[in-house]
Order: C-alpha cells, then sequence, then structure tokens
C-alpha cells in the first residue's frame, strides 16, 4: 500500500505518522512537507518582485510551494491514499492536481475551521475528513479523530514543577498571570513564550528561537507537571495533552472537555478556571498514576494510523 502525507513539518510532530507507517507491514509511505524545503528569495529584485506581486494577488512563496509539490507527486506517482494535514495552505488547483493521484483523499484538520474558515472552502475535495475538534464535527459531520502519542519516557528528577511553553497570541495574559501564582506560593516553574522578538514580560522567559520536539521533551522530562492553556478557538486536545500522557507527567489545563476522556483521572489531570487560578497544594505534592496500557495503546501513533488507513 503506497502512501502519500502531506502536512507541515509543526516541529517534528507530523514526521511520526511516516515513521509509524512505515512500521506498518505492506506499506510504504512519504512525507512532502508544505514548508520544508523553504521559500528563498534569489536576490533584492525577487524579494521586490513578490511585493509587486502581492499587490495584484499573486504570493511567489505561496506558487513555490504549489509547483514543489506537484513535482514532487509527479515523481512519487499513483498512491492508494494521500493524507493532507492543513490542507488550506493550498490552493483549490493544487488540491484538484493532487486528488488524481489516488482514489482515496484524505484530511486531517488539527485546527478549528473557526480558526481557519477556508478548511469548509475546501470539503468538497475530499473523500473523508477528520477532526480532533468536536464543534467541528457537530457543525460539519467530520470523523472524530484524535492528536496521538507520538513518544513515551519517564523521569523523576525533577527541575521545576512546573514547564509550559507556548507562542505569544491571546492567551499570554492567562499565562503571566499563572505563572506570577506559582510564584506566590513558591512553587518553581519554567514558562517561556516565543515572540520572535524581544518583549516585556514579568513573570515569564521570552524566548526568540523555536524550540524543536526534541528540546521540548528534555524539559518536559525535567518537570513533574505540563501546564496546556487551550485555545479559544478550538475544542479539540492539543498535543501538549498527549505529551502529558506519553512522559507520564500530571496536567493542568483550561481545556474542560478533558474529563470526557478515559485516561483522565483527577489526581493526574487539573482543569483550572482562567478567571479564578486554584491549584491545590495535594495535587502538585502527590504521585503521578499510572494510566493502564489498554487505554494508552488507543492513542499511541502506530494503532492512531490503523483505522484511518484500514490497516
Amino acid at each position: 500500500m503506497k502512501i502519500t502525507i502531506i502536512a507541515p513539518f509543526a516541529f517534528g510532530y507530523t514526521s511520526h505518522i511516516e515513521k509509524a507507517l512505515n512500521a506498518s507491514n505492506g506499506v510504504e509511505a512519504s512525507t512532502l512537507y508544505l514548508d520544508k524545503p523553504s521559500f528563498k528569495y534569489r536576490n533584492l529584485g525577487h524579494k521586490i518582485q513578490n511585493f509587486v506581486s502581492k499587490l495584484f494577488g499573486k504570493n511567489l512563496k505561496k506558487t513555490f510551494v504549489f509547483d514543489r509539490i506537484k513535482k514532487e507527486m509527479q515523481t512519487i506517482g499513483k498512491q492508494d491514499a494521500i493524507f493532507i494535514i492543513r490542507p488550506d495552505m493550498l490552493d483549490d488547483g493544487t488540491l484538484r492536481f493532487l486528488r488524481k493521484f489516488t482514489p482515496n483523499f484524505i484530511a486531517y484538520y488539527y485546527d478549528s475551521t473557526r480558526r481557519f474558515p477556508r478548511k469548509l472552502d475546501i470539503v468538497n475535495h475530499f473523500d473523508t475528513i477528520y477532526s480532533y475538534d468536536k464543534q467541528d464535527i457537530k457543525d460539519n459531520g467530520f470523523k472524530f479523530l484524535t492528536n496521538y502519542i507520538f513518544s513515551e519516557n519517564s523521569s523523576k528528577d525533577y527541575d521545576c514543577q512546573f514547564f509550559n511553553i507556548s507562542t505569544n497570541d491571546h492567551r499570554f495574559p492567562l499565562i503571566e498571570n499563572l505563572a506570577k501564582y506559582l510564584k506566590e506560593k513558591q512553587w518553581t516553574y519554567n514558562i517561556k513564550v516565543f515572540n520572535g522578538s524581544p518583549m516585556e514580560a514579568n513573570h515569564v522567559e521570552i524566548i526568540n528561537v523555536h524550540q524543536s520536539i526534541k528540546e521540548v521533551e528534555k524539559m518536559i522530562l525535567k518537570s513533574k507537571i505540563i501546564v496546556e492553556i487551550q485555545r479559544n478557538d478550538q475544542v479539540g486536545l492539543s498535543f501538549r495533552i498527549f505529551e502529558a500522557l506519553g512522559y507520564r507527567k500530571k496536567l493542568i489545563t483550561t481545556n474542560t472537555d478533558v474529563v470526557n476522556y478515559d485516561f483522565y483521572n483527577p489526581q493526574n489531570i487539573l482543569v483550572i478556571d482562567e478567571n479564578d487560578i486554584e491549584i491545590p497544594e495535594h495535587f502538585v505534592t502527590s504521585p503521578y498514576v499510572e494510566i493502564e496500557d489498554s487505554i494508552l495503546d488507543k492513542y499511541r501513533i502506530e494503532n492512531w494510523v490503523k483505522p484511518i488507513f484500514e490497516l
């Protein structure tokens, strides 16, 4: 069975899908990344040309990506399935082109249509659309699919009690407030916010370079509790929650839906109110409770791929 995955690199999270598929008997999988290799201007004139083109509705960077994906697909040839994450990053012409290469065109929306409305415009291109967002599933009839456990490890050698890493967006005031709360409680924490350029912060560390998935893993393993702040425009469970499961870490989250999953244990997972943060001492000091392997098995990447491709 030949499968092509088309996806953003996403710091390495999506690379695990190809590995899991190629570990399955009779499967030959490859990945075309939407953002690697990246577009580079040949010179200043080329940069100016792109600026002018944008004024007339054409983006050379996007055209470069579309052309590269098409050429790579022509080289790979016909596939039994093509699986696209973030298909809204491609134009309709490219989606129609890719559709010709497979009888099984599948999309996974791991961001909500409320965050990226174009996803609703391209629904008709696909045979099957999966989503982890329960609101999108209810409103649009997509198939439910969570994110996955891609790595497992454990450590009780802590440098700090709390860990969070995120980008600077609407969550920043809450993250600052949470860090202030932890500081007042005299609990140790490692909370980083990526901004791309210097900015002021009172209680968190601002970083200007993205951390790789391996670097994040090291920081998670050196902490006892992962903090996950849900975006306002999503209902699904982020990778941070599945990292907590894989690395056997406690979790503090603002996602109230997490209590509806079979891995939920109140000693491991605490849901907080972003407007009234309250973290009990016993949650911080009590040990992590191991989750039954039969429950974790459903979310492991090697099993996550099976129903999608009928393996």
